[in-house]
């Protein structure tokens, strides 16, 4: 529930090409050192070469699908050091635990450009654990892109994953006899709402940890995608290093520096506001760097010496805007069940975070930030931290940006499954929070052993199973499973996501959100398929060859079908065995309509993933009445949905889908 520095090296830049010197290998019953020399040559591989040559920051990583080698992500993975400098090459050594990867596990290279988020991918075959003896010259690179899954054979998916994208194996809904099917209606639809300014977007990119002018250059590209809103990460002077969590440790608000300069940010948000694209920013005005470990502060409560010099140590970190005196004590260690409960507001975070005190002049020094955000373009704030700071805190800022001569959208990150803790914000301050009760619910009707009950139970009841899983069953005690479940959202423009930067970067597993991109594709394809919410995508989810062509077909339902629809009408259909007593979740089907009941669209999701799902009849709820739709697939081929839910094609016959495993069919009324 934390951001916590990562225990890695920070993070650097990739190679294009290089030689790997590997001392012989012997057998070892015992871990020992398996030492790597890297030789990267631009006659082999000019442009990753040159980038780990010249570019400041620059790393070579060796990336595997293990948790010791990043789970294909370059920024977690370990990092080899530059050892020397050719004219043509550069040098880089380091040393593994021959523990660290089984042998037989893939391996790959990566050159890492934090600063311009670029990386260099090795596009040849992957290497296997142990590394070969002699000397490799490694040749084959592509150029600089913007995201890790890029290059990376499994981009954080389990190989079994990726393999059972490919299964020819079948499971036919129409036919009679073979399949049991009980259909589970939603009742999606929420008819509140937490923002009072009408500006909520709803498809936003998350460009994590994005320079501004690496933003500026994808820009026209995201905005075709589908997207009309860019979060970017905290813009302030924040610690100094590469890793991402630097960003969350802000050393001095009255200057944007870190992702680039202030006139860095203007340009990119006057390319937005050309393109009709909001750029919504991230403030951290929680707490500030962190100077000192939670054993040093621990130490010096009894130490009025020691305490006085580290807060000397705070001083200096933070002048001239702020002295020690402007944070919060007595030091509290905020820590275990205290992120949750009511010692939640006051606390330092880990023991380490600095937590800024409520008062005038920190709420100035924010607000004159928020209004440097605003003065560069900024339509958009997000709220850091959201659940440790005071709702009327929060609303001295919510207050200044609703004082603008121009509407600013603002949300809070409520990183918890409490829906009262939630409510605490939505409700007085009307702002939209982040639904992670959904993201919650939703994973799990998605999970491999999931059935109808899970489905049924409604989010409020897996919220309170994730919550006891996480040691904190006692504040959600009170959910009680339900026949007929609510709306499963917190509010109708409630914030979204299939997983966030929280859920992926953090060591551990948020509420039970560790899985991959592979396995949150379809989740993803759920929320944007629906016609309500603010859905924030994870970027490497966005950019990841396996996902993006089901995420792009996804994002263009939502900009047509969605954008018309007045209200979402959701089925999970469960399937077995005729007299099975357990039914697992293999369809969700999602029909749009607007304010007459006429269907704007429709969405066919195949929650399996060994099987294709041939479907010929879509699950209609009885009441919500209707006549029949003509539509059009992605192709542009003509289907017709009966009043029942059957599919037919132009002569009236009876017509199937088939629907690849994780995937899904969008159809529409009017083309794409």
């Amino acid at each position: 529930r934390v951001r916590r520095p990562s225990a890695q090296a920070s993070a650097q830049h990739r190679p294009s090409t290089f030689s790997i010197l590997l001392r012989p290998e012997r057998r070892r019953s015992a871990a020992m050192p398996l030492p790597l020399r890297v030789r990267i040559s631009t006659d082999a591989a000019p442009e990753a070469a040159r980038a780990a040559l010249k570019e400041p920051g620059a790393s070579v990583r060796v990336v595997g699908g293990t948790p010791a080698l990043g789970n294909w992500d370059p920024k977690r993975s370990p990092a080899l050091t530059r050892a020397a400098v050719e004219e043509d090459a550069s040098i880089w050594e380091g040393t593994l635990d021959d523990s660290t990867a089984a042998p037989g596990t893939e391996f790959k290279y990566c050159v890492l450009v934090v600063d311009k988020h670029q990386y260099h991918w090795e596009t040849a075959q992957a290497h296997r654990m142990p590394p070969p003896k002699d000397t490799a010259e490694l040749e084959h690179f592509n150029g600089a892109v913007a995201s890790a899954s890029h290059g990376a054979p499994a981009s954080h998916a389990k190989a079994d994953e990726w393999k059972s994208l490919d299964a020819s194996a079948e499971l036919d809904l129409t036919a009679d006899g073979e399949v049991e099917c009980v259909d589970c209606f939603i009742p999606w639809q929420h008819t509140g709402t937490s923002s009072s300014s009408g500006t909520a977007p709803r498809s936003i990119f998350h460009a994590f940890h994005w320079p501004f002018a690496e933003v500026r250059k994808h820009l026209k590209d995201l905005h075709e995608r589908g997207f009309d809103a860019i979060q970017i990460s905290p813009a302030h002077k924040s610690k100094h290093g590469h890793e991402w969590w630097t960003r969350y440790q802000p050393k001095d608000y009255t200057k944007i520096e870190g992702l680039g300069s202030l006139e860095d940010l203007r340009n990119l948000c006057q390319d937005a506001q050309s393109l009709g694209v909001m750029i919504i920013a991230d403030v951290v005005f929680n707490h500030m760097i962190v100077v000192a470990s939670a054993h040093e502060w621990e130490r010096a409560q009894q130490k009025p010496k020691e305490l006085e010099k580290l807060k000397q140590k705070l001083t200096a970190a933070v002048a001239p805007t702020f002295t020690a005196d402007d944070f919060q004590w007595p030091w509290f260690k905020m820590d275990g069940p205290h992120w949750d409960n009511e010692n939640r507001y006051e606390g330092w975070g880990c023991g380490e975070w600095s937590e800024l005190k409520y008062c005038p002049k920190v709420v100035d020094v924010h607000n004159r930030h928020l209004k440097d955000l605003l003065d560069a373009g900024v339509r958009g704030v997000r709220f850091d931290a959201v659940k440790h700071m005071r709702a009327e805190h929060v609303g001295e800022y919510l207050s200044f940006l609703r004082k603008q001569p121009f509407p600013v959208y603002a949300y809070g990150e409520v990183l918890s499954v409490d829906e009262k803790m939630q409510r605490e914000y939505m409700e007085p301050l009307s702002m939209p929070t982040t639904d992670f009760a959904l993201t919650v619910y939703l994973n799990d009707v998605a999970k491999k052993l999931a059935d109808v009950k899970t489905v049924s139970e409604g989010a409020r009841v897996a919220a309170a199973r994730a919550a006891k899983a996480e040691g904190l069953g006692a504040l959600l005690s009170g959910a009680r499973p339900t026949t007929s479940p609510e709306a499963p959202a917190l509010a109708a423009d409630s914030v979204r996501f299939a997983r966030n930067h929280d859920t992926v970067q953090n060591d551990g597993s948020f509420y039970g959100l560790g899985g991959s991109a592979i396995a949150a594709r379809v989740v993803w394809a759920w929320l944007l398929a629906v016609n309500d919410g603010t859905v924030l995508m994870y970027p490497e989810d966005i950019l990841d060859a396996k996902c993006a062509p089901v995420l792009t077909r996804a994002l263009k339902f939502r900009s047509s079908a969605g954008a018309r629809a007045e209200r979402t009408e959701v089925c999970v259909r469960c399937t077995g065995k005729p007299g099975a007593k357990v039914h697992r979740p293999a369809l969700v089907s999602i029909v749009l309509r607007n304010a007459e009941g006429g269907v704007e669209g429709l969405c066919l999701l195949n929650l399996l993933r060994d099987k294709k799902l041939r479907v010929g009849t879509v699950p209609l709820n009885s009441q919500a009445g209707g006549e029949e739709a003509s539509l059009l697939s992605e192709d542009g081929s003509a289907v017709t949905m009966l009043a029942d839910g059957r599919l037919v094609d132009d002569s009236g016959s009876p017509h199937t889908v088939l629907i690849p495993p994780w995937d899904g069919l969008f159809l529409v009324d009017a083309p794409f």
